[in-house]
């Protein structure tokens, strides 16, 4: 599936959306230009997931990892 946005708010707003489809466990790997919006993305996911740590760019680490409370995941 593919989404183009126009806004910071609007590409919060699809990860935010996307959050509740996601399965404990689930990787995402983000893969864009400097400036694409990976970390808004991120940012917007965090929020849909109750993360409530700082939020930091992907693009120049390996791996994030973020603590999610278990009522957040889907369960298989």
């Amino acid at each position: 599936m593919e989404y183009i946005t126009n806004s910071e708010q609007q590409t919060r707003d699809i990860a935010k959306n996307l959050s509740p489809t996601l399965i404990g466990g689930t990787i995402l790997c983000l893969h864009g230009d400097l400036g694409a919006g990976k970390t808004t993305f991120v940012k917007g996911l965090a929020e849909g997931l109750g993360i409530t740590d700082t939020i930091l760019s992907p693009t120049f680490t390996l791996m994030n990892m973020y603590r999610v409370e278990r009522s957040k995941w889907k369960v298989r």
